[in-house]
């Protein structure tokens, strides 16, 4: 397996700009991502990944491109969020030099149906694109 391959269907945190809104400048903060490809075989490369966040206004879920996940179903994961989405629709790439620290946690490996389910939602959003 080459060095990139271990990090697809993980967990990882990166950095993540956002504008702060207190401040009108951008800030960062640390964001759970769910590695789901690769650029390249080796690091350093970009990552394609998915966010995982908790969604504060029920109104901002999409039921079907936001994965839910319960930290009560599914404890091995290192999610801080009592629930947690796992954006499918909101597909980001992120530079190797962004992640804060090594792979978390394997959600292929350690919720495989969890895993299968996320792969279902992002082909159906996927095809109906364009």
């Amino acid at each position: 397996m080459n060095e990139t391959q271990a990090y697809i269907g993980t967990i990882v945190k990166a950095r993540f700009a956002y504008h702060d809104l207190n401040t009108d400048k951008i800030a960062f903060k640390s964001r759970p991502f769910l590695i789901i490809g690769a650029e390249y075989d080796e690091l350093p490369c970009d990552f394609t990944a998915f966010p995982i966040s908790k969604v504060s206004a029920s109104q901002n879920v999409d039921p079907v491109h936001d994965i839910k996940v319960a930290k009560e179903h599914y404890p091995k994961l290192s999610l801080n969020a009592a629930v947690s989405y796992i954006r499918v629709h909101k597909i980001q790439t992120i530079h190797s030099s962004q992640l804060a620290i090594g792979i978390q946690d394997s959600l292929s490996e350690d919720y495989p149906d969890l895993y299968a389910e996320v792969k279902a939602a992002y082909r159906d959003f996927s095809g109906g694109l364009f």
